[in-house]
């Protein structure tokens, strides 16, 4: 996918909704900077649920978020909402008010923009500002220099080869979604499917803290909790999911480390797997 492309699909989402469309559009032409990301409909969870806010700038945790008229029917709804965001993330958020005036409203777009030229100034002046580069974001190369892994900055790979690979392996090809580590003692890595299909009943839950992973084998189920509880015990697993980004692509993404939870492990529930790590050294 090239930059273009990117850009073209974060708009594309859009389309439907006017109002959020021209604002969207005129603050990323009247920033006019490629160094600069943006995604629209940005995914954030929520204590119940999850948000969607309408255009995010990653590289200074900025989320805009535009108000229609409808919005003055539920502005309780929209604090709280807000507040939830700020929150779990730490992040600003700024909102534009769409009205009749026109004038209004572009004033407010080019605050916005202002805005975000002074962050950028700032973090060039304090020498941490990152050029948006859509290669390197994916490439495994960059966890490897950082020297870890941490859920926090929402590390993403495209193959579990590449995962695997960071973390050692040194594979030429994989076809397994569960094997040993040959770095760290005691550890897998571990790429589970978080949907039901004929094998499996996967489910990540209470905001990525746990797994739940329900055998469906016929003549493997019966015992799959005590045969994974007697010979994996001991084990840490590297967690990647597989997933689906906002654009549609597959990307393995790393959640943390997590051991088995043998409390509530059972039959009916299936095994059970609580989240130890936030962040992996690599």
């Amino acid at each position: 996918m090239t930059e273009l492309e990117f850009i073209i699909k974060q708009i594309s989402k859009t389309n439907k909704k006017n109002y959020e469309n021209y604002v969207v559009t005129r603050i990323w032409h009247k920033i006019n900077n490629e160094e600069i990301k943006f995604v629209t409909q940005q995914y954030v969870s929520r204590p119940n649920g999850h948000a969607l806010t309408d255009m995010y700038f990653p590289q200074f945790k900025l989320h805009i978020e535009i108000d229609e008229p409808f919005h003055e029917s539920q502005k309780e709804l929209d604090i709280n909402r807000e507040t939830d965001i700020i929150e779990a993330t730490g992040h600003i958020i700024e909102r534009i008010k769409i009205t009749d005036d026109l004038r209004y409203v572009n004033n407010q777009i080019d605050s916005i923009v202002l805005k975000i030229e002074a962050l950028q100034l700032l973090q060039i002046k304090n020498k941490s500002f990152e050029p948006w580069n859509l290669k390197k974001e994916l490439d495994p190369l960059q966890y490897k220099i950082k020297g870890y892994l941490d859920i926090k900055e929402n590390p993403a790979f495209r193959t579990i080869l590449d995962a695997s690979n960071c973390l050692g392996q040194n594979y030429k090809g994989v076809q397994q979604a569960w094997f040993p580590s040959k770095v760290y003692s005691s550890h897998y890595l571990w790429f589970p499917k978080f949907y039901e299909n004929a094998r499996w009943d996967n489910k990540m839950i209470e905001n990525g803290n746990t797994i739940i992973e329900k055998c469906k084998i016929e003549g493997k189920k019966e015992t799959y909790v005590q045969d994974t509880i007697k010979k994996y015990k001991s084990i840490k697993r590297i967690v990647f999911p597989r997933s689906k980004d906002n654009l549609g692509s597959i990307l393995y993404k790393f959640k943390g480390v997590f051991i088995i939870d043998e409390e509530r492990s059972n039959e009916n529930i299936g095994m059970v797997y609580k989240r130890v790590k936030t962040r992996f050294d690599i």
